[in-house]
């Protein structure tokens, strides 16, 4: 509906209030998972509601010295301010959105997570649709940012006021220094994730055009359901991995980390197996030049999901200035990269720089979670790249049968049926 030049402005957009939701409340929500190891169950509603009220409280202020910057430097060079403070507003709205679902993950309650994401998608989408067709063409954008911007802020609204009614307290000092020192670093994590994830448009667009920013970014939202699913399915093991780890139950741990790492394999190398087909029903053929860039974004996303081992172990033991350094080291290498490998390669370019800074990032991960407690981390290296070694394979193979989609979909099926009869006996995910 947008078209490949919209698009890709309504993408470099969202670019911009993802960053302000992550820099902006200081990431306080990360804080969740902790809290419940080192506060009773009695205080969780207690600390959620006064660390959102810090976060909300860091949020508005960092919000009017936007405005504030903007005003001014608006005088001389060109700047939406409608724009940004559409953009400040759903940067809170997600922000609150991303607490609840931490919140409702660690308390295992994974029916009232559904309902809240299916809940957001559906009027974002129903939203959108109805506000770009009520704006002409040229300008149709601004139709998707203000469904997406209406709707995040809406139900931000009700979820902050639901957590601050039940927990009854905004300020609590020692919740605050439990959170700060943990929460800050992560801060620069997550934001050097953002410029690692999306530096590329923003490049591409400075680089290349807003329709060749468009066409990556739609490939780089397909490609993407592989994140989404590692994310619900890392969510569904942090919790399990630290009670293991706590309880010094290894050996149990690394029975399911097993099923996990050969379940998301076979998922990925799946869905690069079936993306060309399924790829040109979901986007309109003036984006079809991003077809084959799925395999590569694939890559990407098998690096994120094989160093979330290393981070994870990081995070229990409160590591996140290390975890923070990594990842900013990992941003920068993507930069340099694309700027060289945009102008070698075009689209493609970008698409290798973030695969190999993923990989970068992982190898850093890796070797600082080793180093932690020397013999404990209870990963080994070579358990970890058969699996990243099946997936480049499903990418060659992805390649030499581009137009035999029928040896594809028949590997593929095959491999759903071996995963679902494993996941049938064992009778559990992972």
């Amino acid at each position: 509906m947008l078209g490949t030049d919209n698009y890709g402005i309504a993408s470099v957009y969202l670019t911009w209030v993802q960053l302000a939701s992550t820099v902006f409340p200081l990431q306080a929500a990360g804080t969740v998972s902790l809290a419940r190891v080192n506060f009773p169950i009695e205080d969780q509603a207690r600390y959620q509601s006064s660390v959102l009220s810090l976060a909300t409280i860091f949020y508005l202020f960092f919000s009017v010295l936007t405005v504030l910057i903007v005003s001014i430097v608006s005088k001389w060079f060109d700047v939406n301010i409608p724009m940004v403070l559409l953009g400040l507003l759903h940067g809170w709205g997600l922000y609150c959105i991303s607490f609840m679902n931490l919140k409702f993950t660690y308390e295992f309650k994974a029916d009232k997570n559904f309902i809240l994401s299916v809940t957001t998608s559906v009027l974002t989408i129903g939203l959108s649709i109805l506000m770009i067709k009520a704006f002409p063409a040229e300008k149709n954008y601004w139709g998707r940012l203000i469904g997406q911007s209406a709707v995040y802020t809406a139900i931000g609204l009700i979820l902050f006021a639901y957590i601050v009614k039940t927990g009854k307290t905004v300020v609590n000092k020692e919740y605050w220094k439990f959170t700060l020192p943990v929460a800050i670093p992560t801060v620069f994590h997550l934001l050097a994730n953002i410029v690692l994830n999306q530096s590329d448009k923003v490049m591409l667009q400075g680089m290349v055009s807003n329709s060749a920013t468009g066409i990556y970014a739609l490939s780089c939202t397909f490609g993407a359901v592989l994140n989404t699913i590692w994310s619900a399915f890392n969510n569904s093991w942090v919790p399990f991995y630290y009670e293991y780890t706590r309880q010094n139950q290894i050996d149990e741990m690394k029975k399911h980390a097993k099923n996990y790492i050969e379940l998301f394999t076979i998922i990925t190398m799946g869905f690069i197996l079936l993306a060309r087909e399924v790829f040109h029903i979901y986007a309109k053929q003036s984006f079809w030049e991003g077809t084959d860039l799925i395999p590569l974004f694939s890559i990407g996303y098998y690096f994120i999901f094989l160093y979330s081992f290393p981070v994870n172990y990081e995070f229990y033991y409160k590591k996140t200035k290390t975890i923070a350094l990594g990842t900013t080291l990992a941003a920068i290498c993507n930069i340099v990269l694309n700027y060289a490998f945009i102008k070698l390669w075009g689209i493609q370019g970008a698409v290798i720089a973030t695969a190999v800074s993923h990989g970068l990032q992982f190898g850093f991960h890796f070797i600082s979670a080793i180093r932690i407690n020397p013999g404990e981390f209870p990963f080994r290296f070579m358990e970890l790249i058969p699996g990243f070694l099946s997936v480049c394979g499903t990418c060659i193979l992805y390649w030499l049968t581009r137009e035999l989609w029928f040896i594809r979909w028949i590997l593929a099926a095959s491999l759903g049926i071996y995963i679902l009869i494993k996941i049938v006996k064992r009778k559990e995910i992972f």
